[in-house]
């Protein structure tokens, strides 16, 4: 009987550390021997609480990777230890890569003589992190004879299963590494495989940290998929070169991850501008594109009201209101991107519209666009203290300030939107140099400020706006309540943040202040004539698309929160999944809501029994939503993506969602 339980003793159990409860192991082996090598197959299983994380073999700009201290064992000649494809993190503002939860590390123990026992007395030396890192030692001993083991499916099960995650070595393959040493990057070109969306890792220097720049994959004429990729390097010591080094590059896409391995050659790098041109004419388009959105249509009443109202202005008083716009957009488009550095300096997280994040910005803004509605009315003309002497708004006035503050306001009432190419430039900005962001954000400050630049270029454009008249008032009025709707969509946004109650309070006097200096300024049959048009309109409305809004939005999809691992598990489960990262403050998510996900078919498929829904909700800051729409190169909401059997990596739709699209990407992700 003591025989026996020494040869079945091939597991040291569960070990924990007390000073740190969130983490334990255990080390097994499977009983079974190689019967070439005569290497003993084993695994290491650590399993992790909450959101602690451990690291890879390279931990990337941040961590130390495990490892085991065999130096009191005997005969034992050499252990191999296996990685499992890692996840990526962003930690600080690191880019770290690891693993999360419960992760297996298949090992090979290559004993002296195979047929003598072997002593594994190990030392584990385990980091793992939150917002804090803990370094934690595990000490095990295992005594095994090869003659007498016996077979442990557990741990033969793990073993197997580890190994199948194990990245797939290709020795001689074709791979080209190129190192840059003037830009400090490093491309890479595979010129085999079925590559659409990877992601790739470089390791193998340890002085040097590889952050992926860009990513891109091309069909020859031959029919073979050319991976390029571009890294930039960067050393603590200073600069790197790697030059005649060998690196290893983990490619990974769905369930296939292969890693290469070849030595670096100097390469010059030439297609960085050609790539940073197209994000220049995208992000043109982007910003041209906002001026039609909905969140920048009262700004664009404002300005064409300053316009109508005084339509003698000379060319060059034309030109300089129109220039003075422009330059407020172009401003607030580089304070934007400086706030957007001091967070990527600091570690917080970026994206487009995260200020709508923060309940004094949102208050702010809803004071601001009050005031400004209620100026529109002709209450009162706005002034700065005398010491400034800026005016911040003008029905038509000669001084520039106003407009150029017309500007810098559309700015930050366009970020809470999203829009086609806006997305792209914005990831790209994001995740660049700082130079490019600035560049990027400029290229959209330029495409924004178009329609002001156009004017100002051609002042004639002026003398084809209606003859000023008695309709001037009216259109003023109609100007004034897009901008108190625009506030009081502002103050909704603040439920988040405080008691509703008080929120209504806030409404109600606003809007009764609104119409009482309407009826004051305009007299009683005005705020009569406005109610009943606006009434009107919203019956014409309603009834042109009584087929989409004949019926109430429904509300009893049936949403859980956003979180990475519960969707491998629906999706391994064979569920399809579909996910929706939204906001309160997103006017472009709301629209896709309302006319795509809400609406049948796309509603009716949603509610299918095989259709998961998973929510992210990025109203409020988020670490672990941020985390995760960068894992997929977007930094900002509506992102909409599609899981299943047949798309466990998932299919990204576009920032403007359509019946179609949805439809398509359900059926290709979900099971035959």
């Amino acid at each position: 009987m003591l025989l026996s339980g020494t040869t079945l003793a091939q597991t040291t159990g569960w070990i924990d550390n007390p000073n740190h409860p969130p983490v334990k192991v255990r080390f097994m082996v499977t009983g079974e021997v190689d019967p070439v090598s005569k290497a003993l197959p084993a695994v290491l299983e650590v399993k992790l609480d909450d959101d602690w994380k451990t690291y890879w073999r390279s931990p990337g700009e941040g961590g130390i990777a495990p490892k085991i201290n065999w130096q009191a064992s005997t005969n034992l000649a050499d252990v191999r230890w296996d990685w499992p494809t890692p996840e990526s993190f962003s930690l600080l503002g690191l880019q770290t890569f690891g693993y999360q939860e419960d992760v297996v590390f298949p090992m090979l123990l290559q004993p002296q003589n195979a047929t003598q026992p072997v002593e594994l007395n190990g030392l584990l030396t385990l980091s793992s992190c939150t917002s804090i890192c803990v370094l934690t030692d595990y000490a095990f001993n295992i005594n095994i004879d090869p003659q007498k083991l016996t077979a442990d499916p557990a741990a033969m099960f793990a073993y197997n299963k580890a190994k199948s995650s194990v990245p797939q070595l290709k020795p001689n393959a074709d791979i080209d590494l190129g190192w840059d040493h003037s830009k400090q990057q490093l491309q890479v070109l595979i010129n085999e495989g079925d590559w659409h969306y990877p992601k790739l890792i470089i390791d193998g220097e340890p002085e040097v940290n590889f952050k992926l720049k860009r990513v891109e994959t091309n069909t020859n004429e031959q029919g073979v998929t050319q991976l390029k990729a571009i890294f930039d390097g960067s050393s603590w010591s200073g600069e790197a070169n790697v030059i005649g080094k060998p690196l290893n590059v983990t490619v990974f896409e769905n369930d296939s991850a292969i890693e290469y391995s070849a030595a670096v050659s100097p390469v010059q790098i030439v297609a960085g501008e050609s790539s940073l041109l197209t994000m220049l004419l995208i992000a043109l388009l982007g910003g041209l594109i906002l001026n039609v959105m909905p969140c920048v249509l009262p700004v664009l009443g404002m300005k064409l009201s300053s316009v109508v109202a005084a339509p003698s202005l000379d060319k060059a008083k034309i030109r300089q209101q129109f220039l003075a716009s422009a330059a407020g957009i172009v401003v607030s488009f580089w304070l934007l991107a400086g706030f957007i550095l001091m967070l990527k300096v600091s570690g917080q997280a970026i994206g487009w519209g995260v200020q709508f994040q923060n309940p004094w910005f949102i208050g702010f803004m809803a004071l601001v666009t009050a005031v400004f509605a209620i100026n529109m009315l002709g209450a009162f003309e706005i002034n700065l203290p005398s010491s400034l002497q800026t005016k911040l708004a003008t029905t038509g006035g000669n001084n520039n300030r106003g407009h150029f503050l017309q500007g810098m306001f559309a700015t930050l009432l366009a970020t809470p939107c999203s829009a086609p190419f806006l997305g792209t430039a914005v990831a790209f900005a994001l995740g660049a140099d700082a130079l490019s962001l600035w560049v990027i954000f400029t290229a959209l400050a330029v495409g924004m400020a178009l329609p002001w630049l156009l004017v100002a270029a051609v002042p004639k454009i002026a003398n084809y706006f209606p003859k000023p008249g008695r309709w001037m008032s009216v259109l003023k009025v109609f100007f004034s309540g897009l901008l108190l709707l625009t506030s009081l969509w502002l103050i909704s946004l603040l439920a988040n943040f405080i008691s509703v109650a008080i929120l209504w309070v806030v409404a109600a006097i606003l809007v009764i202040g609104f119409v009482a200096l309407m009826a004051k300024m305009h007299g009683l049959a005005a705020v009569v004539a406005s109610i009943s048009i606006g009434i009107m309109i919203s019956a014409i409305a309603a009834f042109s698309t009584s087929d989409k809004w004949a019926n109430p939005l429904p509300t009893d999809l049936n949403w859980t929160a956003l979180q990475q691992s519960n969707i491998q598990a629906q999706v391994a489960s064979g569920q399809t999944v579909f996910v929706d990262v939204t906001a309160d403050w997103c006017i472009t998510c709301k629209a896709n809501k309302a006319s795509v996900i809400l609406q049948d078919p796309v509603y009716s498929r949603l509610k299918q029994t095989n259709v998961d829904l998973v929510i992210g909700d990025w109203t409020k800051p988020s670490a672990a939503i941020t985390d995760y729409l960068q894992s997929y190169n977007r930094y900002g909401v509506p992102f909409n993506i599609v899981y299943g059997p047949n798309a466990p990596d998932g299919i990204p739709l576009p920032v403007i969602l359509t019946t179609e699209q949805v439809l398509a990407a359900i059926e290709q992700a979900s099971a035959q």
